[in-house]
């Protein structure tokens, strides 16, 4: 809906009907009309009953500069990004967040969530589950201007292994595009990270909900010779 607003809209054009937007989008009512509340509440349109949505203004404009890398990079390149501590504590663990982690199903774990900015707009949603005791020293820490695994490494002087990643590409439901500042529907990319922290190689699993046009995810690969592939300018 956003990119229809940018595209196709201008202020003071009729906004298609409900009946339009699930037929396009394929979604339910439910689904379009807390879409149109968040457009509402934005002052991007505005609702009247009998005569329909019209277009108040389009939506502020995204530069293209768009991420990649792992987040504990962002910092260390100094790129202008912050995050917001949504909630910390504990938690019983759901079952596929035990299952990834291989600890026993029901497991207590410490849960940060955290939205991530850069340039001062949302980028992403990170979810860190730890063990209980790890989790609280990692609470106490300042968490607005670094990646969690840096400071396990760097401030609790912690070594961090990365066992395994998961890619998958996913839409954003309703509490998710209102954390992100996007349409429900917009694509995100979603990075899970399992880690082994510490002598005792405790599992820390990592969540990260990308913005699709924030962030991309790329790979270089060895080359014969021992060159490297380099990712498309």
């Amino acid at each position: 809906m956003l990119r229809r607003l940018t595209r196709d809209l201008n202020p003071g054009d009729t906004f298609p009907t409900e009946s339009d937007l699930c037929t396009e989008f394929g979604v339910s009512r439910q689904t379009v009309r807390d879409a149109l509340k968040t457009l509402v509440a934005d002052g991007l349109i505005s609702r009247h009953a009998g005569v329909g949505s019209v277009v108040l203004r389009k939506p502020r404009q995204i530069g293209a500069r768009r991420l990649t890398g792992l987040v504990e990079d962002f910092t260390d390149l100094r790129l202008d990004t912050s995050a917001r501590v949504l909630e910390r504590g504990l938690t019983i663990a759901p079952p596929d967040i035990t299952e990834a982690m291989e600890i026993p199903e029901g497991a207590e774990l410490f849960r940060i969530t955290r939205v991530r900015y850069f340039e001062a707009l949302p980028l992403a949603l990170h979810d860190a589950f730890l063990l209980p005791e790890l989790g609280a020293r990692v609470a106490t820490l300042d968490l607005s201007h670094t990646a969690i695994i840096s400071a396990l490494r760097t401030v609790l002087e912690l070594t961090c292994v990365e066992a395994w990643q998961h890619i998958i590409a996913m839409t954003a439901d309703t509490p998710m595009a209102q954390l992100l500042d996007i349409a429900v529907g917009d694509p995100l990319l979603v990075v899970t990270r399992g880690m082994r922290v510490g002598r005792q190689r405790e599992p820390a699993l990592f969540i990260s909900h990308f913005r699709a046009d924030r962030y991309y995810y790329s790979l270089a690969f060895g080359q014969p010779g021992g060159d490297k592939a380099r990712p498309p300018d």
